[in-house]
């Protein structure tokens, strides 16, 4: 064992597992990270040696006739990893395609669908069982028209949702935000950290972690202990109840996948609370919860972009009219002769109110001042908040 981390044991475990459950599948999971499935998809020309990851996601979708090998004669994406329990869904985008099974696990049992179906067919499955498969589409297998679907869980184990009610609805240095530390073999957690009036707080007060890493507590202030409130059934985690100072460390190394809660005893009431979440984040992401999505962002993005135009397209106008008031200058009315009115008499006024001519190129200036601030307030929303940690309330 030596010079082998706990994580390649469990990687090494999933792959053995995987092969154990049929015969029929030439591959393991190991193998989903790359090559070409014992040449299995060495002629499909849309197929790079990359399988696209999807674990953790509860539905897929793949292409059925998309563009691949001289015409609509690909599977696309032609390769996936997913998670036990995802549902395919096959869609057809062009005519006279199939599903047909070359190759899959003893106990899946999935059949393929063997009718020639054309545009807007659908065909699910649902994926339960782990374990690499191999499908073509019949008439076009000389094509290359071939597919994989591998079935595994991720090496950062079951998706998690980190849901915990209020638990920090008094911590001060909680935003929301889950930071999100899988593949990390060790993590750190601050104990006694800024935060809540004092150094009272863990920091980061939330982490998501794969099963198997290793959490170091390490106490930077005084009086401080972890003790856990609540974890998964068999979790098996104690916490540290004595009292510990500066310069202390306590490992733990987190295996059961859920959500773990714990606090300092003595400082609870002043917001001292944190969490572990173990297992993957859900839709397969990197990002930690809190994230806006990817669609908020976009929907965004375009309506400040709208903004942008209809301003510039009155910044035109004013511009345009500011420019040229005097080229055009506004025709008389024509009014038919009348009786001469004699005019009221003009009494000076008593306090004459001073005012500037209008000044088109000042006025001008004006304008593009306030759309140059626009555009400098835009570029920081868009460097800070989108290519950030995600989008932040202030305020």
């Amino acid at each position: 064992m030596s010079g082998q981390t706990r994580r390649d044991v469990l990687r090494g475990g999933l792959a053995a597992g995987a092969t154990a459950l049929g015969a029929g599948a030439a591959s393991t999971p190991a193998a989903a990270q790359g090559g070409d499935y014992d040449g299995w998809l060495s002629d499909v020309d849309n197929y790079d040696g990359t399988t696209e990851d999807l674990t953790g996601q509860e539905s897929v979708e793949i292409e059925v006739g998309a563009q691949g090998n001289g015409g609509t004669f690909a599977f696309a994406p032609p390769a996936v990893r997913v998670s036990p329990g995802t549902t395919v869904t096959f869609n057809w985008t062009s005519n006279t395609h199939n599903v047909l099974l070359e190759e899959q696990p003893e106990a899946s049992g999935w059949e393929g669908h063997a009718p020639i179906e054309n545009t807007g067919f659908t065909l699910e499955h649902t994926f339960e069982v782990e374990g690499v498969y191999k499908y073509y589409c019949e008439p076009h297998l000389s094509l290359g028209m071939k597919g994989v679907v591998v079935v595994e869980e991720s090496a950062d184990g079951p998706v998690v949702e980190a849901e915990y009610g209020d638990w920090f609805a008094d911590v001060d240095n909680f935003d929301g935000t889950t930071e999100n530390l899988t593949g990390e073999e060790s993590v750190e957690v601050e104990v006694g950290a800024q935060g809540n009036g004092g150094t009272f707080a863990f920091a980061p007060p939330a982490v998501r972690v794969s099963p198997g890493t290793t959490v170091t507590f390490n106490w930077t202030s005084n009086t401080h202990n972890v003790l856990v409130e609540q974890q998964p059934d068999g979790g098996g985690w104690e916490g540290h109840a004595p009292i510990e100072n500066t310069g202390f460390t306590y490992e733990h190394t987190f295996e059961t996948p859920g959500v773990y809660t714990y606090y300092c005893e003595p400082h609870l009431s002043l917001g001292m609370k944190g969490a572990v979440v173990v297992g993957a984040a859900p839709g397969g992401g990197a990002e930690g919860e809190g994230e806006a999505s990817a669609g908020a962002i976009r929907l965004l993005q375009i309506t400040q972009g709208l903004l942008s135009v209809v301003f510039l397209a009155i910044l035109g106008v004013v511009a345009y009219v500011a420019i040229n008031q005097n080229r055009y200058p506004t025709a008389e009315p024509d009014v038919p002769d009348r009786e001469p009115v004699a005019e009221a008499a003009f009494e000076e006024p008593q306090v004459e109110l001073e005012h500037d001519d209008f000044d088109p190129v000042g006025t001008f200036t004006v304008i593009l001042g306030y759309f140059a601030i626009l555009v400098l307030m835009w570029v920081f929303m868009y460097f800070v908040e989108f290519l950030g940690n995600g989008p932040t309330v202030v305020g």
